[in-house]
């Protein structure tokens, strides 16, 4: 983020001294356009779609004038310098981004769309023909890098010897027309992020790692003949389900451990200097602490929702999928490490449903970020207690077993009515006269009286954990589940939503 910020800001400043170079003549049509596409390429990698849209219109607003299809007018000058001023008020708000940024952002898209209208795509199963070279260009591009991509998986090297296709892969994720022909551009994305942790670890590829080049190869060579045929790629194909079950092994196989160093190996034993003590009036509360610890993977985690809820393949829902994984176990260990008890446990509960990109979890995810990156001063512990209880939500929750049958009494047969028991329609009568006409169930009952032996029957409530006894057995079962170093299973998270539910009826 720090790095966009301050490239962006660059960028910006040289459209503004563009504009006022050139007065209210036309400015510098090739120098605008390139700093227009840098902001839009890195608010794309930041994933920061207002401002990528904002850059996307002055793009056109360029290509336009070239064309001849748009004149340089006071008008057209008056947006064009809005959309710059507003970008730099964008990206100054860039790492809080919010609702007002997102309203700043699509009214100034929205201006420059009407100047310089974008091309209205067609449906999925149009050909591409409007697309014209860039369609020759895209095929041709992706069969190539398909064909590095197999002969490095084929035949694992040093990364000086993938350092050609590598290139050619990144220059391919930089085309904006990949955006428009799902999967292409998550798998480009997601073989350049394998080759960058090659490229830093310096070590060979894993099988895991060539089988996922070997099976991007497969899918960007099935793409790549549907442009040239003028079609789409098919999300839903053989080859991509394949590249996304590699992506997942590979995830799977980097693993979530985290590295414990010994107390005993950061300090020498016995007393002294170095030993560090707890401040007699520390300058901030451990709750203020926490939120500035957390308050920028909160942000993190609100974007990776908004991918969520917006991801449609498969790769896409693979990738995103994993680092909300990984966001959201962090969150609860920072929560955790804070003595935020009710915090860590809403994030350990919905490390699976996140992961699944659920709906369900996803909203409470977006629910607990808000709650972390708000400003004020209330202590989150509450709000959080609040945000497990499910009565809100208990539609959507299963059944809760909170008996066990086995040792309730059960009739072996039902009970005989009585011989002068009404029925039919004179039950219908006796019935329709309320509770007055009940009352004659004295005398005259509708079945002989069974008894019921009262050793057999256990109290519901010895059955039952209930508020603080809940909340521990809760705390006991995410334990466990840590030192066995598993992820929690279905059946592990509804007793987890059933002791939560307990705990909070007191």
């Amino acid at each position: 983020m720090d790095f966009f910020v301050l490239e962006s800001s660059e960028h910006v400043e040289q459209l503004d001294g563009l504009l006022s170079r050139a007065g209210n003549g036309t400015p510098d049509l090739d120098a605008f356009g390139r700093h227009s596409r840098a902001i839009r390429g890195s608010a794309t990698m930041a994933k920061i779609q207002g401002i990528a849209d904002v850059a996307t219109g002055l793009e056109r607003v360029v290509k336009g004038l070239r064309e001849g299809s748009l004149h340089w007018s006071e008008l057209l000058r008056g947006a064009v310098i809005a959309a710059v001023d507003d970008l730099k008020i964008l990206i100054r708000g860039a790492r809080t981004w919010g609702t007002a940024e997102d309203n700043r952002a699509a009214e100034r898209a929205g201006e420059l769309n009407t100047l310089a209208p974008a091309f209205h795509r067609r449906a999925a199963a149009t050909p591409l023909t409007t697309m014209g070279a860039s369609s020759g260009f895209l095929a041709a591009e992706a069969t190539d890098v398909a064909a590095g991509l197999q002969r490095y998986a084929d035949a694992p090297g040093p990364m000086a010897s993938f350092e050609k296709t590598l290139g050619r892969v990144r220059a391919l994720r930089g085309v904006a027309a990949l955006l428009d022909l799902p999967p292409l551009a998550e798998v480009v994305a997601t073989v350049d992020e394998t080759a960058k942790s090659l490229e830093i670890s310096g070590a060979m590829p894993t099988d895991a790692q060539c089988n996922l080049f070997r099976t991007a190869a497969a899918v960007l060579r099935e793409g790549a003949e549907a442009v040239h045929d003028g079609g789409r790629p098919d999300p839903d194909s053989t080859a991509v389900q394949e590249f996304t079950a590699a992506a997942a092994a590979m995830a799977e196989g980097i693993g979530e451990s985290d590295t414990i160093i010994p107390i005993s190996a950061l300090f020498p034993e016995g007393d002294g200097t170095n030993v560090l003590h707890t401040a007699e009036n520390p300058p901030t509360t451990a709750g203020q602490r926490f939120r500035r610890e957390t308050v920028s993977q909160a942000e993190h985690l609100r974007r990776l929702v908004g991918d969520g809820h917006s991801a449609a393949d498969g790769p896409t829902r693979q990738r995103v999928g994993h680092e909300l994984r990984a966001a959201v176990r962090a969150l609860g260990r920072a929560a955790e490490s804070f003595g935020e008890t009710s915090v860590a446990m809403t994030f350990q509960a919905l490390i699976e449903g996140a992961s699944l990109l659920e709906s369900r979890a996803l909203s409470a995810l977006d629910s607990a970020s808000r709650i972390l990156t708000a400003g004020d001063t209330e202590p989150v512990a509450g709000r959080f207690e609040a945000l497990l209880n499910p009565r809100s939500a208990e539609p959507e929750l299963p059944a809760i077993e909170t008996f066990a049958p086995d040792a309730l009494p059960v009739a072996s047969a039902p009970p005989e009515l009585a011989p002068n028991a009404p029925s039919g329609t004179d039950l219908h009568h006796l019935l329709g006269a309320g509770i007055h006409g009940l009352s004659g169930l004295d005398s005259e009952p509708l079945s002989e009286p069974v008894d019921v032996d009262d050793d057999g029957i256990v109290p519901i409530q010895e059955l039952l954990y209930r508020g603080r006894a809940a909340l521990h057995r809760a705390v006991e079962l995410g334990d466990t589940l840590k030192r066995a170093g598993l992820s929690p299973d279905a059946e592990s998270l509804a007793e987890l939503y059933d002791l939560l539910e307990l705990a909070a009826a007191e």
